[in-house]
């Protein structure tokens, strides 16, 4: 065979090859969407704001009130706080924070006396009894008028309450709680204790002659401004200048707060008594609040909030730990001088993003709200930098904007300060000029004081910079638009964003320099220069580090399309993904709270999680 025709053979055959190449003109972008992966990277944090925390002696049973979004719920745990479910409450006490002592046996009473076993909450989520309280070792104890007698204990025996012939010489008013095998009553104004002994049936009442109030600061005579609490023997009282303890032998020990905080403001927070511990959360003179713990000879500021239960020497309280497995805090049982979350596991319900808000991951680190999470060690720790307001990945670092200032780092976890300015912009992206620019929003909501219906708008201020850091006004460029606000700005200068209120639909604002003037456009129509938008004009969310763009949509069924486009207003291919993680509702979440990685990924805020997408670039 010729020379020349082995050639052509061979030219004919490299067409043939890359002519069935299937990834002949196929955008890489394209393709990695079509093959995106996702993985969740954190999960959600349950148990973030408790209110009440209650235990009982021997660690079994617990529960916990928070509130989850606006309404207040009650959960517990009868496995030492490995697992927790959801605690159904009836009559007066319905959807309130549960503060109350719990028996080795499960048994609580309400403050309207309905009785509740915590082993059989499901089929008895009513009360199945009625008591004025339950002793530590479970015996319900009644409280009757018992004509002649007057008010008379009765204690339950095996589903009968029977007359123990033991009158209550104080008003049942009085009453602050059973712990141990005793009930315990404070007649604060004239001084009388009184305890009744379950197990013994007697009652014994003393008026403590030498109880001096005067000695602590304040007045201390107005019911609204004194706390009482009862444990094992033990009788507190505060009031606005601190707080009274009274041992089992009438010991009676007083404690002054620190001066700032004796203002006629105390006790409003509350008080709480575990054994010869007094939980006292007061304010100080500036509007602050503390929690302080009197016993012994001190008092002594706590560094956790007022939802706490001490047993014995454990204490629980309600928290955050750095480096530890909660986004927002957690139950926390220290033991030793060691703390530790509980378990709790439970499937909660609400959507993450009323949690973790908008999340940035930076390489091996996720920011969100005021934490940073570690995604290799799985660990949660308070961020150096504050709060994130908005990110821009420059080459070869990345600039955080912050409610403090403005940061620069190379791994996402070193920061620079790079400066202190109030300048916070929501949206940053450096132009093909060379220049970094940026738009400041400022949400406004008018209300109609008729209808109560609400309308949006946006202040909208247009900076330039040199170096993503020191920042100029635009001279004229601010302005008011109707509607929520853009949330992307390209390096191009395209900002486009809808007039979201109600009745406004087909209307739009797009600007071409980086926000510094704006375009009206009603119905496909620019209204500044009469011609219609082109049919191909779509604008993204995202533009990745190799010049595409790139949106998400969720859809009502929970449909998940990604788009990308080859330029800032067009040339776009919308994809179906099925994502492996749970869309119910997220087209409801359509609030801008997903993210670009530093990779290129797409970050999630879903209804049980953060996910994070394999690289789109």
């Amino acid at each position: 065979m010729r020379p020349e025709k082995k050639a052509f053979i061979l030219l004919i055959s490299l067409f043939s090859i890359f002519a069935c190449d299937p990834k002949e003109d196929v955008d890489p972008t394209v393709e990695a969407v079509q093959n995106v992966t996702f993985k969740k990277i954190m999960e959600l944090s349950p148990f973030a704001a408790a209110q009440n925390i209650s235990v009982s002696p021997n660690e079994k049973y617990m529960i916990f009130s928070y509130k989850e979004n606006t309404a207040v719920k009650n959960y517990y745990s009868k496995d030492g706080g490995e697992t927790a479910q959801e605690l159904f409450i009836y009559g007066n006490d319905k959807d309130k924070p549960i503060q109350t002592n719990i028996s080795n046996g499960g048994l609580f009473v309400t403050t309207d006396g309905g009785v509740y076993d915590l082993n059989n909450i499901r089929s008895g989520s009513a009360a199945f009894y009625y008591a004025k309280g339950v002793t530590d070792s479970g015996k319900l104890v009644y409280i009757q008028n018992d004509g002649a007698n007057g008010k008379t204990f009765f204690i339950d025996n095996n589903g009968t309450y029977e007359n123990t012939g033991v009158r209550l010489t104080m008003d049942e008013n009085f009453y602050l709680g059973t712990s141990g095998e005793k009930m315990g009553f404070f007649d604060w104004r004239n001084r009388t204790i009184a305890e009744f002994d379950v197990s013994a049936q007697t009652y014994t009442q003393t008026t403590l002659t030498n109880l001096n109030y005067s000695q602590l600061y304040g007045l201390g005579n107005s019911q609204n401004k004194v706390k009482t609490d009862y444990s094992y023997g033990h009788f507190a009282y505060a009031k606005e200048g601190g707080v009274i303890i009274i041992t089992p032998s009438q010991e009676i020990r007083y404690y002054d707060y620190p001066a700032d905080y004796q203002i006629f403001q105390n006790t409003e927070g509350g008080m709480k008594l575990f054994g010869d511990h007094a939980y006292v959360n007061i304010f100080d003179r500036w509007g602050g609040k503390k929690v302080y713990v009197a016993s012994g000879t001190t008092l002594e500021p706590m560094n956790h909030d007022f939802a706490v239960c001490r047993v014995g020497d454990k204490v629980y309280s309600q928290g955050f730990l750095e480096n530890g497995t909660r986004f927002k805090s957690g139950i926390i049982k220290e033991s030793d001088g060691v703390k530790a979350y509980l378990p709790l596991e439970y499937e909660f319900e609400f959507a993450s993003n009323q949690m973790f808000g908008k999340t940035y991951v930076l390489g091996d680190y996720a920011y969100a709200s005021d934490k940073v999470y570690d995604l290799n060690a799985e660990t949660y720790a308070t961020s150096p930098i504050g709060e994130i307001v908005s990110i821009y990945h420059d080459t070869g670092k990345t600039l955080a904007y912050t409610a403090t200032g403005t940061y620069s780092s190379t791994d996402g976890k070193n920061w620079t300060e790079e400066s202190t300015a109030p300048m916070k912009p929501e949206l940053v992206t450096k132009g093909t000029d060379g220049k970094y620019h940026a738009l400041n929003l400022t949400q406004q909501v008018y209300v109609s004081p008729s209808t109560q219906a609400k309308t949006y708008s946006v202040d909208i201020e247009a900076y330039v910079s040199s170096n993503g850091i020191q920042w100029e006004l635009v001279a004229g460029s601010a302005t008011n638009k109707s509607g929520t606000g853009p949330r992307s700005m390209t390096s191009d200068g395209k900002v486009f964003f809808l007039d979201n209120n109600v009745g406004r639909a087909g209307i739009s604002f797009f600007s071409e320099d980086f926000g510094e003037s704006w375009v009206r456009i009603v119905n496909g129509e620019n209204t500044t220069t009469g011609q219609a938008v082109s049919l191909d004009f779509q604008t993204s969310e995202f533009e990745l580090s190799n010049g595409k763009f790139l949106s998400v949509r969720f859809e009502f069924s929970g449909q998940m399309f990604l788009t990308t486009c080859a330029n800032s207003i067009g040339d776009c291919t919308e994809i179906e993904i099925q994502p492996s993680f749970n869309t119910e509702s997220m087209y409801q979440f359509d609030d801008g709270s997903t993210t670009l990685s530093s990779n290129d990924e797409l970050v999630f805020n879903t209804l049980d999680g953060i996910y994070l997408s394999s690289s789109l670039k």
